[in-house]
């Protein structure tokens, strides 16, 4: 007992730690541009800070906590240990405090909380939509994000990966070029982290099957969105496209059993409705 770590355990076991056994919650996985948000259209969801309604659908998404001065920092300090909360202000996210620490940087105030972070690892913002969920009384919750961070936090969460073909995706980045810029290059790397070509039709569960790709296809598509070659040929290196033939896409390392693939179809996009699936899952 000479070694036991009461702040550690406090944090680890008790801090945050409210019953969530009666909460719905869902994770939109995928790329910037994929869609995302007709989930959240599907089930009229508006912003968790936009209601106090408990049992109203809410989106807790990772760019509600991003960047400082603004509302957004105010959600993170709302969250954060008190003792952090004026070194964080204008300064720092509050939950990177441990990793100060570890690298040896002095004054640091203590954060009861920090060793949640440094043990779970991946996006920062993932440990604050967590809290917001943990602690804020909503009852059902939809989880925006690129990544599926959140599951580090949340145990029982529902994950749909919502997949847009490449020429979907280009399509939804030209279409919010005005309102909501994303850059080309941005968007297909985070594609890249999520998926790989293969020359084998994927099933449904694990893939596309429905959008065949080609070297030669794929290098004109992404032609007509960007001039930088030398991009082009990395991408689709780096995809998996490498012959002549035809290709598919698969998602990585996905288990069918926790994750819910949903493709989205140019019949669905250009109707400016969700996909079949998705829909389902909702119902």
């Amino acid at each position: 007992m000479d070694n036991f770590d009461l702040r550690k355990y406090l944090a680890e076991n008790i801090l945050f730690k409210e019953d969530t056994s009666d909460k719905t919650a869902i994770l939109i996985d995928g790329t910037s541009s994929a869609g995302k948000s007709m989930a959240a259209s599907l089930l009229k969801a508006v912003p968790f800070y936009k209601t106090t309604d408990k049992n109203q659908w809410v989106q807790i998404d990772s760019d509600m906590f991003q960047g400082f001065d603004n509302e957004a920092e105010e959600r993170r300090l709302k969250l954060d240990h008190p003792n952090i909360r004026d070194w964080a202000k204008g300064n720092e996210v509050g939950m990177t405090s441990g990793m100060y620490r570890k690298d040896g940087v002095e004054d640091i105030p203590e954060n009861p909380y920090e060793t949640e972070r440094p043990y779970k690892g991946g996006d920062i913002r993932a440990w604050y939509m967590a809290q917001e969920y943990k602690v804020g009384g909503w009852k059902k919750v939809i989880f925006d994000d690129v990544s599926d961070d959140i599951l580090k936090y949340v145990p029982n969460v529902k994950h749909v990966l919502l997949h847009a073909p490449i020429e979907i995706l280009l399509q939804n980045i030209q279409a919010r070029k005005e309102k909501d810029p994303r850059k080309i290059d941005m968007v297909l790397d985070q594609y890249l982290e999520k998926y790989k070509a293969t020359p084998s039709k994927p099933d449904e569960n694990v893939g596309d099957p429905n959008t065949p790709l080609t070297k030669e296809g794929l290098t004109k598509l992404l032609s007509q969105h960007t001039t930088d070659q030398e991009y082009i040929d990395k991408f689709i290196k780096e995809l998996g496209i490498t012959g002549d033939g035809t290709y598919y896409i698969k998602a990585k390392n996905i288990d069918p059993n926790k994750t819910i693939i949903v493709n989205v179809d140019k019949e669905s996009r250009a109707a400016n409705v969700p996909p079949a699936k998705l829909q389902q899952i909702f119902k």
